[in-house]
Parts: C-alpha cells; sequence; structure tokens
C-alpha cells in the first residue's frame, strides 16, 4: 500500500511538472526567439575562422543555450 500510494505522488508530482513548465516558459519568452538566436549563434560558429576543435565546441554551446532557453525561458 506504501509502494502504491508513493507510486501515486511521484506520477502526479511528474505530471505537474510535464504540465506546467511549457506554460511557464512560453508566458515569459517565445519559443521562436530561443530558434532564431540558436540559428544566429550556429551561424555565427560556422562563420568563424576557428579550428575544428573550437567550431564543435561553440555548435555545443549554441546547443546548450537553446535547451537552457526552452527550459529555463532566460
Amino acid at each position: 500500500m506504501k509502494k502504491l500510494t508513493s507510486l501515486t505522488l511521484s506520477l502526479i508530482f511528474i505530471l505537474s511538472i510535464f504540465l506546467f513548465l511549457p506554460q511557464a516558459s512560453q508566458a515569459r519568452i517565445p519559443a521562436d526567439q530561443c530558434w532564431d538566436n540558436w540559428e544566429r549563434c550556429r551561424a555565427r560558429a560556422f562563420q568563424s575562422d576557428l579550428e575544428t576543435a573550437r567550431t564543435t565546441l561553440a555548435l555545443t554551446s549554441c546547443d546548450i543555450g537553446l535547451g537552457r532557453c526552452l527550459i529555463l525561458g532566460k
């Protein structure tokens, strides 16, 4: 019985997070702005005259920034 209760509470908690976070991020910043910033970041990384390793790091930081923007809305 305790396992069923804890499982139910965990499920409710996880579902509430997934239902709340998209609404919270959309209220603060539109997702289009995140994607626009990501495209600009990638274009700058490809246009730079850096070596392959640094270009890869720049592209990775663009992807991390996109994820942060979409999840946290910043």
